[in-house]
């Protein structure tokens, strides 16, 4: 079976984006006590991704109709938590002023 190289490195940055999303959720909350979902939203979003990898890291044909599924969904997830950043900086700039 011959893998990519591209596989290995997109599965282990999705990997290693989820592990600094997820510490950087807890270090914000310990400091701030606030709790920022779009930081878990953006987790989860590179968390799907990275699944993707690994199905093709273990032979599923990227053509599959589920890799093509968990790629939308991590594409939906990252606009999702685009969105909710957005909100929450509207409602911080309401705040200030």
């Amino acid at each position: 079976m011959n893998v990519p190289a591209m596989y290995y490195v997109g599965c282990g940055f999705n990997w290693l984006f989820v592990l600094l999303s997820i510490g950087g959720y807890f270090y914000i909350l310990n400091k701030t006590s606030k709790k920022w979902g779009f930081i878990l939203i953006f987790a989860s979003a590179w968390m799907v991704s990275g699944l993707s990898y690994i199905l093709l890291i273990n032979g599923v044909s990227s053509g599959e109709w589920y890799i093509t599924l968990l790629r939308v969904i991590a594409y939906i997830l990252f606009l999702t938590m685009l969105l909710t950043i957005i909100v929450e900086l509207v409602k911080f700039g309401k705040r200030i002023i």
